[in-house]
């Protein structure tokens, strides 16, 4: 199978865009010439092969996926916050919901034996993309993978960054460089009932950022997460 397709598969999983479905498709037509039922709709894989490709599949996914945190977000945020993130991630519901919110056409993944039920529920949504991930794996090896996949996830690890918690990340950020803490200053207008809070955050540069919510504690964390943006954009 390498031989057939495999620098033309490196070049698509190495592209800043890659076209995911196309991947699909020269992936299953080269697994099925080489391994399978030659020119099979779907990819021709047993049960057990499959089962056992999405087992490598979602080891393969969190290795990449942690690197990635840490590599890039290790200023942000902790290994608890990191933990979060990558379960936010690699489980089948948030798979699943990857997979349809990015229009990835998994029918093809999914072998016959599998999708006779022809529901896809989330276990075989998020199962059909490991299973993917950990057959890729064996063909072009880890490196390939891991960029393929920082790829696809970047802008969905930036969505799941806990900002909930922006207030503790933004002062851990400064309490790890021994720096003087963010200040915040707090106001409201309107009746008890009908309050709008306004924050603001001052960073020890004298920059400051200001934000709104129906309570301090959210009208805090909107400031801290404009704090963080900016941090990040000036470190990237």
């Amino acid at each position: 199978m390498h031989e057939r397709s495999g620098a033309s598969l490196v070049d698509l999983l190495r592209s800043p865009d890659p076209d995911i479905n196309r991947i699909i498709d020269m992936f299953v037509s080269s697994f099925n010439d080489a391994y399978g039922s030659h020119g099979a709709k779907r990819w021709d894989v047993s049960k057990e092969d499959w089962q056992r490709f999405e087992f490598l599949g979602d080891r393969v996914l969190n290795l990449a996926i942690a690197q990635c945190l840490y590599s890039q977000k290790d200023t942000f945020l902790s290994e608890g916050e990191m933990t979060r993130i990558l379960s936010g991630i690699v489980s089948n519901k948030s798979l699943g919901n990857f997979v349809k919110e990015s229009d990835i056409s998994v029918e093809r993944l999914i072998p016959p034996i599998i999708g006779a039920q022809k529901t896809y529920r989330e276990r075989i949504i998020g199962g059909a993309f490991e299973a993917f991930i950990g057959a890729l794996y064996c063909e072009v090896g880890i490196d390939e993978v891991t960029i393929f996949i920082n790829t696809l996830f970047e802008k969905h690890i930036q969505v799941l960054d806990p900002d909930q918690n922006a207030i503790g990340i933004l002062q851990e950020y400064f309490q790890k460089r021994h720096e003087e803490l963010p200040n915040y200053d707090d106001n409201f207008e309107g009746p008890d009932n009908q309050r709008t809070w306004h924050s603001r955050v001052t960073l020890h540069d004298g920059r400051s950022f200001d934000e709104t919510g129906k309570d301090i504690t959210e009208s805090r964390q909107a400031a801290a997460r404009k704090a963080l943006e900016y941090i990040r954009n000036r470190l990237s």
